[in-house]
């Protein structure tokens, strides 16, 4: 089907990454076009805000967009993303230069996302979306939830020009 394991990097690992993933690419083309054009447009608001504070993406000439369609992750509950990452850490995905989620459920403990270089934690909330830079700086991992599902939408905004 549609759904398959999380997979990263290390290819199908759970101790690095235990999760069902689905593109919104296989969506029937009908839904695809209302609900995606929907949550785009949400993520751009968030963008833009974000933007808002780091004003050199929007003075630099380069330009950034959707290259890749984006996901909907379901961690069962003790399920994570474990291994420490970045979202641009390899050459398929350096084009990568920022990444958003949007915690579809809340969850009550656990089931956050730990950024370990601000040591901060973002806890999982229904309709939450958090932006961030691609690059290493940013390097995070999940928090499991250890009684709870956990549901995320999560993307990437790409160089797609100068």
């Amino acid at each position: 089907g549609f759904v398959h394991e999380g997979l990263s990097a290390k290819g199908v690992d759970k101790k690095w990454k235990d999760s069902e993933d689905v593109s919104l690419n296989c969506l029937p083309a009908q839904q695809y076009k209302k609900h995606v054009t929907e949550y785009r447009e949400h993520v751009m608001q968030s963008i833009r805000s974000y933007i808002s504070d780091f004003k050199a993406l929007a003075t630099s000439g380069a330009k950034i967009g959707f290259l890749e369609p984006p996901q909907i992750q379901h961690y069962e509950p003790g399920g994570a993303f474990f291994g420490e990452h970045y979202e641009s850490s390899g050459l398929d995905i350096s084009h990568r230069i920022l990444a958003f989620m949007t915690y579809l459920n809340t969850v009550r403990k656990g089931g956050g996302t730990h950024f370990l270089y601000q040591d901060h934690i973002c806890n999982a909330r229904v309709g939450s979306t958090i932006v961030w830079p691609a690059g290493f700086t940013h390097t995070h991992k999940g928090i499991p939830a250890p009684d709870e599902h956990k549901y995320i939408i999560t993307g990437w905004l790409s160089y797609t020009g100068s």
